[in-house]
């Protein structure tokens, strides 16, 4: 029993370095959508996009 668990333990930690890259995308990829999102060039569309809300249904 405790050699299966061995045996899945050392499977598991051959793909860290897989989980730790992706991780590291993943931030990289969230950090670049803030600033994105933050950029002084998107200002208008994004009050844009936040008064959506609050406009009538003209339709």
């Amino acid at each position: 029993m405790s050699e299966v668990i061995t045996t899945a333990a050392a499977e598991s930690t051959q793909l860290g370095w897989l989980m730790g890259a992706m991780t590291l995308g993943f931030i990289a990829v969230f950090v670049g959508w803030g600033a994105w999102a933050w950029l002084p060039s998107r200002r208008g569309a994004m009050e844009a996009a936040a008064n959506l809300p609050l406009e009538g249904d003209d339709a």
